[in-house]
């Protein structure tokens, strides 16, 4: 570890790969100067990279719209966006464009890259001298040495993000001018996935694998298994159709390997899985579960937005579509939603095509006749001129609203309104366990097969439906649609936590993306509901496979060539 002496910050001109010069002006640390920071490196130093932390992304309130509000989700067929004027729409039907790209990803990143970068460049020139009477020292010593490790591991995990939305970007480790960024060339996706495995190999090393005893406890920084999880995901999406172009089955393995590393471990790290009621609630940052979660204040946007139209202030947000619950599958059978319904109308007053679902169907889903939220005595009414139903504006347009990370215990009348803590996971264990299913089933090509590991890919599914509140039957087969029902499997436990729409496309199955799923429910003559199956049209195009970089880039560099079909 570094001996830290003093530090020399960089002249305010610092900039990095082709985005505006980044402002290190401490607008985010301090009002205070330069040379505050250069004379408090406890507080200044602390809180450089604290910025860089404050950059990583998160589905409450820190999306590409910029604030609260729809997320990816929105853009894949989990859900569609009730409200006409949100953004996200604009991902699928024609607003999109290197003119209007939805940056925020690659600047937002790039901005932590040139943060990281700066800061590490000057490590060898801190200085704690001040301190060394205090009765903590040995403590904040050990703190600090740990920036570099933690620092390295952002950097990494931004470059993870670039790779993931653009493929092939320009690549550096040190801090360059506006005219040494303009000059570079976008390095290929594969090498710098193989920099991130290299990276998080070497920072695992010094991280801890909790902060508990450390002098800093809070959630969310850098960790010895937010490493493995980092690698685990990178080569999962190396190995993935999108990047994997020669079907190199060697990749496949890496993949298994690695995520299988993590699983092994993770129990003796004290991360297992938990309830899935769990994953969201004031508590849900805290749950054994999570790997990696950014902590938010308390408040009630995320409810504000997704709540029903009809309940007071609710903006109904993001309607799950019936995409989603056709891949539910039901406790008595192996049968999913959509296998056992696929007929255009149901008498919902005769039959109940929701009975024996996955209980996490209504963890995650509000139905008609639901009691949504807990303060809502009134049940919710998704039949067209019910309380919750078109022709109200905004109304679902999918038949259902949001449960899944939405409190239900928070009350946004005008009159009573409350909040809550919330957080957003960004890693958690039972990723992991799919991540390996999926690895090891392409390798093996039989989901029963272990080979040099533990588990097979089913008991790796079954370890996730083993859940108490889950609880559903055991995977033994291993039939030749295994991938599709995997694929249905991941869609299921990770709704709603911006996976899927990086799926559809690292698995290159965008074509399932032109129509969605949706139904409507009407009431007849005699007063019984009937549930219609309908569908939204949308918009697909290959080149959505990598988002467009943005034309004020390319016509400030040119060596940086767009992705393909972008500049037609």
């Amino acid at each position: 570890m570094k001996d830290y002496k003093y530090i020399i910050l960089p002249a305010l001109t610092a900039a990095v790969l082709c985005v505006s010069c980044v402002d290190l002006d401490y607008s985010e640390v301090t009002t205070n100067n330069e040379e505050w920071v250069y004379q408090s490196p406890q507080y200044g130093i602390e809180r450089l990279v604290s910025s860089v932390y404050a950059r990583v992304p998160n589905g409450l309130s820190k999306n590409f719209e910029g604030g609260s509000g729809a997320t990816f989700a929105a853009a894949c067929d989990e859900a569609d966006c009730a409200l006409s004027h949100a953004n996200i729409r604009k991902l699928y039907n024609g607003g999109w464009s290197p003119i209007n790209p939805f940056s925020y990803t690659w600047e937002n990143s790039y901005k932590a890259i040139a943060e990281a970068n700066n800061f590490l460049e000057k490590l060898d020139k801190i200085d704690l001298s001040a301190y060394e009477n205090n009765n903590d020292f040995q403590a904040m010593k050990n703190k600090f040495e740990l920036f570099e490790y933690e620092t390295r591991f952002l950097r990494a995990y931004f470059y993870f993000e670039l790779v993931r939305a653009y493929g092939d970007v320009p690549f550096t480790l040190k801090s360059l001018t506006n005219a040494e960024a303009n000059q570079l060339s976008r390095t290929s996706a594969i090498t710098i996935m193989d920099w991130i495995v290299d990276e998080m190999n070497a920072v695992a090393e010094f991280l801890p694998i909790t902060y508990a005893n450390e002098l800093n406890t809070d959630i969310g920084r850098a960790t010895k298994p937010m490493c493995l999880a980092l690698k685990a995901r990178t080569l999962l999406y190396k190995a993935s159709p999108l990047f994997n172009t020669s079907d190199n089955k060697q990749w496949w393995l890496d993949a298994a390997r690695a995520n299988h590393d993590l699983l092994v471990r993770a129990e003796g790290w004290g991360i297992k899985l938990g309830l899935y009621s769990e994953l969201w609630g004031p508590a849900n940052a805290d749950g054994t579960e999570v790997i990696f979660a950014v902590k938010r204040g308390a408040s009630s946007s995320w409810e504000t937005y997704n709540y029903p139209v009809g309940v007071e202030n609710g903006q109904s947000g993001m309607c799950p579509t019936q995409s989603l619950v056709d891949a539910y599958e039901y406790i008595d059978s192996q049968q999913s939603f959509g296998e056992r319904h696929p007929e255009s109308v149901i008498n919902l007053s005769q039959n109940d095509p929701y009975e024996n679902l996955d209980p996490r169907f209504a963890m995650t889903i509000c139905k008609n006749g639901d009691i949504w939220p807990n303060y809502n005595t009134t049940p919710i009414e998704t039949f067209e001129g019910g309380l919750n139903a078109s022709p109200l504006t905004n109304a679902t347009n999918t038949g259902y609203y949001l449960k899944k990370y939405c409190d239900p215990n928070v009350n946004i009348s005008t009159n009573n309104a409350t909040t809550t803590l919330h957080a957003w996971i960004v890693m958690r264990l039972g990723e992991f366990y799919l991540n390996y299913a999926e690895a090891i089933y392409n390798y093996y090509g039989d989901a029963n097969a272990k080979g040099e590991f533990t588990l097979s890919a089913n008991d790796a599914v079954n370890a996730i439906l083993d859940r108490t509140d889950v609880a559903m039957p055991h995977w033994t087969a291993s039939p030749t649609d295994w991938l599709q029902r995997y694929e249905r499997e991941r869609m299921v436990e990770m709704a709603f936590e911006d996976q899927r729409f990086w799926d559809i496309r690292r698995w290159k199955k965008g074509d399932t993306q032109k129509q969605v799923n949706t139904i409507s429910i009407t009431k007849d003559a005699d007063g019984q509901l009937l549930l219609h199956r309908g569908s939204l049209n949308r918009g697909w195009n290959n080149k959505f496979y990598f988002f467009p970089i943005p034309f004020t880039e390319i016509s400030k560099n040119p060596n940086l060539t767009q992705n393909p079909d972008w500049d037609k």
